[in-house]
């Protein structure tokens, strides 16, 4: 006899999900004075090791287990279940905890979709072929597994993939050289990444508009320098009537609008991100973003709840879809072993500190003159500034990430005049040579031009370089063409022990610690 569904109570007693028990109340759609429950325990975590902590992935791995016997013995049960206590109304309203958002959001992450949920509908369930390929037929997709953590573990939840995690994009649905590889990207802090890059493009959107008020009043042509948060993105014209040529911008689309997601930079919210992932990956399609998918991506289904015509409405409904986004919105920082936040990193080497082991100390401190030297900072740029630290996420208020970020969080430093990111990006897109050059166009961006990867956590994240190819840091920067050439050269031509050092430097660019139960 099958167990009747529950509420948010029984979920509570049953599954330990770690809802707090709060009172049902009634919402409305997201609006300016929208706010989370301010009655709610912090999002901040403790200590991530510890004995609470040791406690806490033990509870984590109870659920995981639990849910899993719960999910085979009814199919669609998690997602049912949790779609019913994330009432949308609720989430817009605040009127669930924060806390309690985001670890459901965990759970959707790893979540195993079946075909109860949706997985691998629309035309690659009526393939002949069957339902699952390992090579992308064209922007179909796979799908080619069941899970956002099945690719993504390496370092830890929701850490990077290895080699054979590697996805192969617009492909011919057979053929591995037909493809794009993509190895999966570590998928920390996206939360902070995306209000950098929101006010990154704001600065540059103004700077266009001034220049273009300013040729038109003027009645004569002008140019000038498009920078922000110190990364220059080229030169802007404006003609005497104001009109705009961005002939002369680079590492940015024409739009002025920086995109911080995908290899290439082609998503600017990882909102739209992660809906394309959801459908390319699995076949699962989101809510939220459904009816602007296209036709060839997400079938043409005459219910618009069910476009792929697999007979599952509603796949991955708006609280899932935004629980997940809360979850990897609010994941913690990577540091600088052992990085104090609320120092700067430049100029001075005293203002960071070096390993804990003392005979590395040294290797550290000559390592990071060398990373800038070489001039591997000035695309991997160690530190950017966020001013504001709040982002806007569909279907839920205003997120303060510097309140609600699991540990390590954003530190603000009057120094610096915000909170200092040791982000190790321009969040620009570069020219990587022939030699990297993809085969296949992707949002319109050139086929050698890659978004310059963040490096934090980078010795969690292994391997390296957009298709995986990669299995240790030399490797890497022996991958680098086009404007890397320079760097990689310099590289080349250390000695052994030099090189050493900049490994030592790359290898402090960590994911803290955190205590996993399987």
């Amino acid at each position: 006899m099958r167990r009747p569904a529950r509420g948010l109570v029984g979920v509570v007693a049953t599954l330990a999900l770690g809802i707090s028990a709060c009172e049902r109340a009634g919402g409305a759609p997201v609006s300016a004075t929208a706010a989370w429950r301010s009655d709610c325990p912090s999002t901040v975590s403790a200590a991530p090791l510890g004995m609470e902590a040791a406690r806490d992935a033990h509870r984590a791995a109870e659920r995981r287990h639990d849910l899993r016997f719960r999910e085979a013995a009814d199919p669609g049960y998690f997602l049912r279940t949790v779609g019913a206590v994330l009432e949308p109304e609720r989430l817009a309203a605040g009127a669930l905890c924060l806390d309690d958002v985001a670890t459901l959001g965990q759970m959707v992450f790893d979540h195993e979709y079946a075909f109860r949920d949706g997985l691998a509908g629309g035309n690659a369930a009526r393939s002949p072929k069957g339902p699952f390929r390992r090579v992308h037929d064209g922007a179909i997709g796979g799908p080619e597994t069941i899970s956002c953590q099945s690719c993504h573990w390496i370092g830890g939840a929701n850490g990077a993939g290895a080699e054979t995690d590697n996805v192969f994009l617009l492909g011919d649905g057979e053929r591995v050289d037909s493809a794009d590889q993509r190895n999966p990207p570590a998928l920390v802090a996206l939360g902070v990444v995306q209000a950098l890059a929101r006010e990154m493009t704001r600065d540059l959107q103004m700077q266009r508009d001034a220049l273009a008020r300013a040729s038109a009043d003027a009645g004569e042509a002008r140019t000038t320098r498009l920078a922000t948060k110190g990364v220059d993105f080229g030169e802007l014209r404006a003609d005497a009537r104001g009109g705009v040529d961005t002939t002369g911008v680079r590492g940015v689309d024409a739009d002025l609008v920086v995109k911080p997601f995908g290899w290439k930079g082609t998503q600017a919210e990882f909102a739209d991100f992660a809906t394309d992932a959801l459908q390319i990956h699995f076949g699962i399609q989101n809510d939220v973003l459904l009816a602007s998918g296209s036709p060839e991506l997400y079938g043409d289904g005459a219910d618009p709840a069910d476009r792929d015509g697999d007979g599952v409405r509603s796949e991955l409904g708006p609280g899932p879809f935004a629980a997940l986004l809360v979850h990897m919105a609010v994941l913690e920082l990577p540091v600088v072993e052992p990085l104090v936040q609320s120092k700067r990193m430049e100029p001075a080497a005293s203002q960071v500190l070096p390993p804990r082991a003392a005979n590395f100390a040294e290797d550290f401190q000559r390592g990071r003159a060398k990373f800038h030297a070489l001039g591997c900072a000035e695309c991997h740029r160690p530190m950017l500034v966020l001013e504001r630290p709040v982002i806007e996420l569909p279907g839920v208020p205003p997120i303060d990430l510097a309140r609600t970020m699991r540990r390590p969080a954003l530190t603000q430093d009057p120094a610096v005049g915000g909170y200092p990111v040791w982000l190790f990006s321009d969040l620009k897109r570069h020219d990587m040579g022939a030699q990297n050059a993809a085969r296949h166009v992707q949002r319109g961006v050139k086929l050698a031009e890659y978004l310059t990867p963040r490096l934090w956590g980078v010795a969690d994240s292994g391997p390296y370089l957009h298709d995986g190819r990669a299995p240790s840091f030399d490797y890497a920067i022996a991958g680098h063409d086009g404007e890397g050439a320079a760097a990689r050269a310099a590289f080349a031509a250390l000695s052994r022990e030099e090189k050493g050092d900049v490994n030592v430097y790359l290898m402090s660019l960590r994911r803290p610690p955190r205590l996993l139960i399987p």
